[in-house]
């Protein structure tokens, strides 16, 4: 299985038998109007895949939702959501466990909470919550995250919703316990429309 960054999306493609779309950080509801602009990008975005996987933070209510489902209705692709730490009472979704899974050689998790031991012995790792920009001259803009840790590619994905607020890498550590644990300056930062911009203590 191959993974790879959807063009000018917040979104990665795992291609194989079959093909998933991962997103992560909808934060649906935190502006309630902007709710089926975010779900009607990502309908169109899984036009032409088998399944979506969310990483995490569906919603940003941590309370019930009961109207949320109700937003994906006409929602033709399978959707499952690894639990975040804003997913709690999510009713009508098939909701995976906070400790992540693996598919193939990937593990995918939200990243609030230590990983299961099997999603953490995968090669290569996807995960979500930090919310990644870069702050420069004033201006942030959301980012991608690449770099290793402990022998492990590492993907941080981030926030599908642009309205979300982001952590600047470049000026502080980002939230998550992979943060807590790796020295992380090495680590390449791209932009969504693929500008590479350098290596984050460059970027300090």
């Amino acid at each position: 299985m191959k993974a790879e960054i959807v063009p000018n999306e917040a979104a990665v493609l795992l291609r194989g038998r079959r093909k998933i779309l991962i997103v992560a950080d909808l934060h649906l509801g935190l502006v309630p109007f902007y709710d089926r602009d975010l779900v009607g990008k990502l309908k169109a975005l899984a036009n032409s895949v088998d399944e979506v996987i969310v990483l995490g933070d569906l919603k940003h209510r941590i309370g019930r939702c009961p109207k949320l489902r109700k937003l994906f209705e006409d929602f033709q692709v399978p959707i499952s959501v690894v639990r975040g730490n804003h997913d709690g009472g999510l009713e009508g979704f098939e909701v995976l466990s906070a400790k992540g899974i693996r598919v193939g050689n990937f593990g995918l998790f939200h990243g609030h909470v230590l990983p299961g031991e099997e999603v953490l012995s995968a090669k290569n790792w996807i995960l979500a919550h930090a919310h990644p920009s870069v702050l420069i001259e004033g201006i942030k803009e959301r980012v991608w995250i690449f770099g290793e840790f402990e022998g492990k590619k590492i993907v941080v994905m981030p926030a599908f919703n642009d309205l979300c607020a982001s952590t600047p890498v470049n000026v502080r550590r980002p939230a998550g316990f992979i943060f807590k644990r790796w020295d992380y300056g090495d680590a390449e930062v791209v932009m969504l429309d693929g500008t590479y911009l350098g290596k984050v203590d460059v970027l300090r």
